[in-house]
C-alpha cells in the first residue's frame, strides 16, 4: 500500500507477539476470508487502532487545575474533542 504522503510510507518491522490460541484462530480465519496474510491483518488492526489519534488536538493546550474532580476532568477533555 502506498501513502500520498512520502513521510507516511509503510515500514516493515519484525515483531514477536503472543496471543491466545482462540485469538490466533480468529485472526487466521479473518485473513483467510479476506484473502490476505496474518501479517496484513495485524497491520490493519494496528493502523485502525491508532488512526483517530492523529486527528486529536494537542492535549498540551488543555489546562487542568492542580485539583479537580473526575467529572471536571472528563468535561474538560470532552470540550476539546473535534467531534
Amino acid at each position: 500500500m502506498k501513502s500520498a504522503n512520502p513521510e507516511n510510507e509503510y515500514i516493515p518491522i519484525d515483531l514477536r507477539i503472543s496471543v491466545r490460541r482462540d485469538t490466533l484462530r480468529l485472526i487466521s480465519e479473518m485473513a483467510q476470508d479476506m484473502g490476505i496474510s496474518i501479517n496484513e491483518v495485524f497491520s490493519f488492526l494496528a493502523e485502525d487502532s491508532v488512526i483517530d489519534l492523529e486527528l486529536l488536538e494537542d492535549f498540551n493546550e488543555i489546562e487542568i487545575p492542580s485539583k479537580c474532580s473526575l467529572d471536571d476532568l472528563k468535561n474538560a477533555l470532552l470540550k476539546k474533542r473535534p467531534c
